[in-house]
């Protein structure tokens, strides 16, 4: 079950790695062309480049939480928990990942009644006319798959050996 779960985190997290890639090269070209056109030059900045990156930010964010879940890489601040015996860390461990699986669950639920919303009332982007339910769909992924991981590290820590914490 370990190679599953790693190898889709890994393979959203690379997806959104390749997005955000595209995203940057998109921004440099659009910026290029803005500068040519200050130039006097026969070029533009991209049409909608803006509305791209604000639609397709939160999906690439989206697609590194599993992986940012899997590595245990989430902001946390440890003051006394290196102190406690290893019985209450391992159940502290077990706890954090189902509060984590928990919330990132609420997050997708969520999620999947904003995309319902956008798809009944129509809505699309301003300037490129794409309906936005798209843009909650392509982070509902993510999102489940984080919540996926956390609920299985929760089960690896509720079950790990005494001497080898989750």
């Amino acid at each position: 079950m370990q190679a599953v779960v790693t190898f889709a985190a890994r393979t959203l997290a690379l997806a959104g790695g390749l997005a955000l890639l595209a995203l940057v090269a998109m921004v440099g070209i659009s910026a290029l062309g803005a500068a040519g056109h200050r130039l006097g030059l026969a070029t533009a900045p991209l049409k909608a480049s803006y509305e791209l990156i604000e639609a397709s930010l939160p999906m690439i964010v989206f697609a590194f939480l599993p992986w940012v879940q899997l590595q245990n890489a989430h902001a946390r601040v440890d003051l006394l928990a290196d102190r406690f015996p290893p019985v209450l860390r391992r159940a502290l461990a077990v706890i954090w990942a189902l509060l984590a699986a928990a919330l990132l669950a609420v997050i997708a639920w969520r999620l999947g009644l904003g995309m319902g919303a956008k798809m009944r009332s129509g809505t699309t982007t301003f300037l490129l006319g794409w309906p936005l339910w798209w843009f909650y769909a392509a982070c509902l992924p993510g999102a489940w798959l984080a919540a996926a991981v956390a609920l299985w590290q929760a089960g690896q820590a509720a079950f790990a050996r005494r001497e080898g914490l989750a």
